[in-house]
């Protein structure tokens, strides 16, 4: 909603009627699935979020927290790197169901023994990242990129793939627009003066170059979410309405 690719305050009046969350399961997520074709909202997989049953005095005041004047965030201002960032405060974390069913959150056992969940900060990222990546795909054309495969093994919350993808899109638009952008109408598209990567290019070189793996599935969800909210960075309804 803040990046204007969804009507501003949707939630919020889905959230004034009865029964916000199934309400919200049944038409938002589920249009949202549709609509993104993500994995975030895949209830064939997922069958335990719609079988939730949560009051409306625990889900409507969350909502309301989302919005202006209670939220102080711009999330259209926020890059998609600090949105993983404040994910992976909660990777380290899990709820535990008492024998008086009270839920308690704890330090998973493998991260108290490790002393902490830590992420890599956004200099390292971008330097290592420059000297490997960067360095391999010099000069390189699509051509010669369509066996280039990128891969964490330890991914956490994505930062590495995060800046490798970067430097993918850096280095294709660079390629495009160096070599007769307006004949690549697939892969770029001009808004105003500038050339862009179009959506579905954006796409394209995400799932053909990065790859990920973590021993923690919460790690590759917020991994996934990142690098999605990646491909459509800098996207608004009228750019996707332009390319749609």
């Amino acid at each position: 909603e803040d990046r204007g690719m969804e009507p501003y305050e949707q939630l919020r009046r889905l959230a004034e009627g009865q029964d916000a969350y199934g309400e919200f399961v049944k038409k938002l997520c589920k249009k949202a699935d549709q609509k993104y074709n993500s994995g975030l909202f895949d209830f064939a997989k997922d069958t335990l979020t719609p079988r939730l049953d949560i009051d409306d005095k625990v889900f409507k005041p969350i909502v309301e927290d989302l919005y202006f004047p209670k939220s102080p965030y711009e999330f259209s201002v926020l890059p998609a790197e600090i949105l993983g960032n404040v994910y992976e405060q909660f990777l380290g974390k899990v709820i535990r169901l008492t024998s008086g069913h009270q839920a308690k959150v704890e330090e998973k056992p493998e991260v108290k023994k490790a002393g902490g969940v830590y992420y890599t900060p956004t200099y390292i990222v971008e330097y290592i990242v420059k000297n490997t990546v960067g360095k391999m795909v010099e000069g390189r054309s699509p051509r010669q990129m369509a066996e280039f495969r990128v891969l964490d093994m330890a991914c956490g919350s994505g930062s590495f793939l995060l800046g490798a993808y970067q430097a993918l899109l850096d280095h294709y638009l660079k390629w495009y627009t160096e070599h007769s952008p307006e004949k690549q109408a697939k892969a770029v598209w001009k808004d105003g003066e500038a050339w862009r990567l179009t959506t579905a290019e954006r796409k394209r070189i995400l799932l053909a170059h990065v790859f990920g793996v973590d021993i923690d599935r919460q790690a590759v969800e917020v991994t996934k979410l990142s690098l999605l909210l990646k491909v459509l960075e800098g996207e608004n309804d009228r750019t996707l309405a332009k390319q749609t």
